[in-house]
């Protein structure tokens, strides 16, 4: 298996490791440093270092009734160090509320050792917006003032 393969296994490790709730197999891709910059492109809405991803985005999942990813495709450059991904992203709040499906374009790098260290996420609109709460600092407790 080439380096080139060995990122793109790392990045699909990634989105189906989110996809299934498997917390161990997504922190086996992301480097110690790993930064997450959210839909709403504040610091409000950014995260950083592997750990605190890990709670954000399982505390995230755990609130919801029920969640899907589905990773539509991955692109990686020539490379390795850079992919840009599709992804749909099917959420239900509370009880009897209709899912709302989001539609995601990742940018993710990978370090020199071929573990992501960051995602950027970029979204379409969808016909409602998530709640307010869905923040690093309102789900985990922290903000980095880095």
């Amino acid at each position: 298996m080439t380096d080139r393969d060995k990122r793109a296994q790392t990045v699909a490790d990634f989105w189906r490791g989110v996809d299934s709730h498997d917390w161990d197999l997504v922190a086996s891709t992301l480097a110690d440093d790993f930064v997450r910059i959210g839909m709403r492109d504040n610091e409000e809405d950014t995260c950083r270092g592997k750990d605190a991803y890990i709670a954000f985005v399982s505390g995230v999942i755990g609130r919801t009734q029920t969640h899907e990813l589905q990773s539509r495709f991955t692109f990686l450059s020539e490379d390795g160090r850079f992919a840009f991904n599709e992804a749909v992203e099917i959420i239900t709040y509370a009880p009897g509320e209709e899912p709302l499906a989001m539609r995601f374009a990742n940018y993710l790098e990978l370090d020199d050792a071929g573990l992501i260290c960051k995602l950027d996420i970029f979204w379409k609109t969808p016909p409602s917006m998530p709640p307010d709460w869905i923040t690093v600092e309102s789900v985990i407790g922290e903000k980095d003032d880095a």
